[in-house]
């Protein structure tokens, strides 16, 4: 996406906005996703674990995604565009950006899950070249597909 540049948080003073941004793009969703019920903390605790990747176009934060690595992989969550920015490449972008995060690790295959009740995430994650490798449920959440994609390392 043209003006769209993806960088790392950097550190703490940029929680609260990314926070404000994954409340407002999962806000929508039924039944409410448990990212409504996370905190600063809970942000502090993602960054600890690996790159959270920030969309900006210009001064807008407009995307977010937090990327950790886990097992063989790089796993993803809370991939969050702003709603009146949705549609427009800022995942994809988000998504490259974290290929790249990815292969600077030495990890071959980036990973991820999608509730099954939204088929339409899985729907952009398969378009994005992700395949279903299993299904699951963690205690009181929705049931949901795991998706990985493998990657090449040069």
């Amino acid at each position: 996406m043209s003006g769209v540049i993806i960088t790392r948080c950097t550190d703490a003073a940029q929680f609260d906005a990314i926070l404000a941004l994954v409340h407002e793009t999962f806000g929508a969703l039924v039944p409410p996703s448990g990212a409504l019920s996370e905190t600063v903390d809970d942000v502090a605790t993602r960054f600890e674990a690996g790159p959270i990747l920030l969309a900006h176009h210009g001064e807008d934060l407009v995307g977010s995604l937090y990327c950790a690595p886990k097992g063989d992989g790089l796993y993803l969550t809370r991939m969050a565009v702003r709603p009146s920015r949705q549609k427009q490449g800022i995942g994809r972008t988000l998504l490259a950006a974290a290929e790249g995060e990815a292969r600077g690790l030495g990890i071959a295959k980036l990973t991820l899950r999608v509730r099954l009740n939204l088929p339409d995430n899985r729907a952009y994650f398969e378009r994005a070249g992700f395949i279903v490798t299993g299904q699951g449920q963690d205690p009181g959440r929705p049931p949901y597909e795991s998706m990985k994609r493998k990657l090449a390392i040069a």
